[in-house]
């Protein structure tokens, strides 16, 4: 959904990029059975730092995978982990961000993109109902609508609508998490949601210039095409946020869950930082990676 929660495979062992893997494949095969077999079109890579962090709260951190066919992979089997309590709660959660993101997305897009966002709304609307987390759901409705509220109001500052969205994510960490661990999870998702959010403002800044849509850094910046200095004051805001989530990062539980750990540390000090250098003016290469893992997997 996202495109920016990923690592960077060659700083992986070959240990931690085939327990990725098999943590993607798991989420995919939780969402067929919990919230229905097309559902997991709302699947992204991103899913899977979702996974690994709630994953550090369960109580067996022995987590096996075993080797299974699936449609896209028919003729050779694939490694899955096998199902467990945070699998289930990531299908569950990435089907509900889907239903409102398709929600959203038919109240701002147009024309043929809008009929190809209708056409998945019934397959959308079933992964929801099916995910039965009325709680979670009506937050993130109500977080979307006070983002686009903003969007309405043309609100210039950047910092209001990303805490919006750093909220809504902070809150899809720490469901039904217990309080005593709540916190850290919160904070991790808060920040994390800071930074999606105005690193998508920053990468889709000369779209939405052209288009006319919403985009606060347009607001601020006069519609003008940016500079070296408006970019490199984005990219420092940006890698600060990355410093406010590796803060939070460092408390999460990890214990000896070393490859847990080593895959969240590569996605937060590794992938976060790599996926915003089109602000030097390098192009966005992690979206040929994610088809070539894609391939993979």
């Amino acid at each position: 959904m996202f495109g920016y929660v990923k690592p960077v495979k060659a700083e992986m062992l070959v240990r931690e990029y085939e327990f990725y893997r098999a943590t993607y494949c798991g989420i995919c095969r939780a969402m067929k059975h919990h919230t229905g077999f097309f559902s997991n079109a709302t699947l992204t890579y991103d899913s899977v730092f979702l996974a690994a962090v709630r994953m550090l709260y369960l109580d067996d951190c022995a987590f096996r995978a075993k080797l299974r066919r699936c449609v896209a992979h028919p003729m050779k089997k694939k490694p899955m982990l096998e199902e467990n309590e945070a699998l289930v709660y990531v299908a569950e959660a990435f089907a509900i961000l889907g239903y409102h993101k398709m929600k959203d997305d038919l109240h701002d897009e147009r024309g043929m993109k809008r009929l190809a966002v209708s056409l998945a709304k019934p397959v959308l609307s079933h992964a929801s109902k099916k995910a039965d987390h009325p709680e979670l759901s009506a937050l993130v409705a109500e977080k979307l609508a006070e983002i686009s509220g903003l969007e309405d109001a043309a609100c210039q500052s950047i910092d209001k609508p990303a805490a919006i969205f750093g909220e809504l994510l902070g809150e899809i960490f720490a469901h039904g998490l217990p309080e005593g661990d709540r916190l850290v999870p919160y904070r991790v998702g808060y920040h994390l949601g800071k930074f999606i959010y105005c690193a998508d403002a920053a990468e889709d800044y000369e779209k939405d210039r052209a288009s006319g849509s919403y985009n606060p850094y347009v607001l601020t910046y006069g519609g003008e095409s940016l500079t070296a200095d408006n970019r490199a004051n984005i990219k420092c805001a940006l890698l600060l946020e990355c410093k406010n989530l590796e803060g939070a990062v460092n408390l999460l539980p990890f214990g000896n869950r070393t490859t847990l750990r080593e895959i969240i540390n590569n996605v937060i000090f590794l992938g976060l930082p790599e996926r915003i250098k089109f602000l030097d003016g390098e192009p966005i290469a992690n979206k040929k990676k994610e088809k070539d893992l894609a391939s993979e997997i």
